[in-house]
C-alpha cells in the first residue's frame, strides 16, 4: 500500500499485507502493523491522543523506548493541529535515539471525506518529521475500526515523503531523492515495525481501564 491508496483501508476484511514492511521500487517504504484491542473502542484511542501529556505519561505507553514527550500548539483535550515532540528508541535501546515532530492532521486530508464520515471508527493521522531539522519524512495513520470484541488498529507509516517545513522552503527533486535514500533505510523500517507492534500492544492492555477511570464513561 502507498499513501495514495489509503482509502483501501475502508474495504471490509484485510489487505494483502497487514503486518510487515513493503519496499517500493522508487525508495518509498510502507510499514504496516496490526493490533487487536479487546474491550477497547475507537473513541478510546481518539481520547488517548487527546489526553496523552508529558514524559511520565508517554513512558506508560512504552517503558523502554519512550524517553521524552512535549507538545506544541495544543489545545486541552485535542491533538489535531498540534505537534507531538518526542525522543524515543525504535525497537530497542541498542539503536539511536530518534527525535521526532509528529504533526497531527485532520483525517480528511488523508481519506475521502464522505467515506470517512460514514466510517465506524477513527483514523489518527500525522506528518512525521525531524525535531532537529525542518524536514518532514513521511506520513502515518492509525486506522482504528470497531469490532464485536472491541476494536483493531491498522497502522500505516508511509516513509519517504520528504518535504521542507520552512515557510517558503522547497527542495529539488535531486535533494529529495538523496534524502530518501539516506533516511528511509531497511533498518529504520524494521525498527519502526517492531516499535509500533510493541507500543500498540501496551496500549491495548491498559487503555480500557485507564479510559474508564479518567472519563467515567463505562459505555461500550
Amino acid at each position: 500500500m502507498r499513501l495514495e491508496n489509503a482509502n483501501d483501508l475502508f474495504q471490509p476484511g484485510y489487505l494483502k499485507i497487514e503486518s510487515g514492511v513493503v519496499d517500493h521500487d522508487d525508495g518509498f517504504k510502507t510499514v504496516c502493523a496490526l493490533t487487536r484491542m479487546p474491550r477497547c473502542r475507537a473513541k478510546m484511542v481518539a481520547w488517548w491522543f487527546g489526553w496523552l501529556g508529558g514524559t511520565d505519561q508517554y513512558k506508560i505507553w512504552h517503558p523502554r523506548d519512550h524517553l521524552f514527550s512535549d507538545w506544541e500548539n495544543r489545545q486541552p483535550g485535542s491533538y489535531i493541529g498540534a505537534s507531538h515532540l518526542v525522543h524515543e528508541y525504535l525497537g530497542g535501546n541498542d539503536g539511536p535515539v530518534y527525535k521526532l515532530r509528529i504533526n497531527f492532521r485532520d483525517p480528511e486530508e488523508f481519506f475521502e471525506p464522505t467515506r470517512y464520515r460514514d466510517f465506524d471508527g477513527v483514523a489518527v493521522c500525522a506528518r512525521i518529521g525531524s525535531l532537529e531539522e525542518p524536514l518532514n519524512l513521511g506520513r502515518m495513520t492509525h486506522f482504528v475500526r470497531n469490532t464485536d470484541y472491541g476494536c483493531e488498529m491498522r497502522s500505516r507509516f508511509f516513509l519517504g515523503h520528504i518535504e521542507s517545513r520552512k515557510p517558503a522552503g522547497t527542495l529539488s527533486a535531486e535533494i529529495i531523492a538523496t534524502l530518501r535514500q539516506d533516511v528511509v533505510t531497511d533498518e529504520l523500517a524494521r525498527r519502526l515495525h517492531k516499535h509500533a507492534t510493541e507500543e500498540m500492544g501496551y496500549l491495548a492492555e491498559f487503555l480500557p481501564v485507564l479510559y474508564r477511570q479518567v472519563t467515567g464513561d463505562t459505555s461500550f
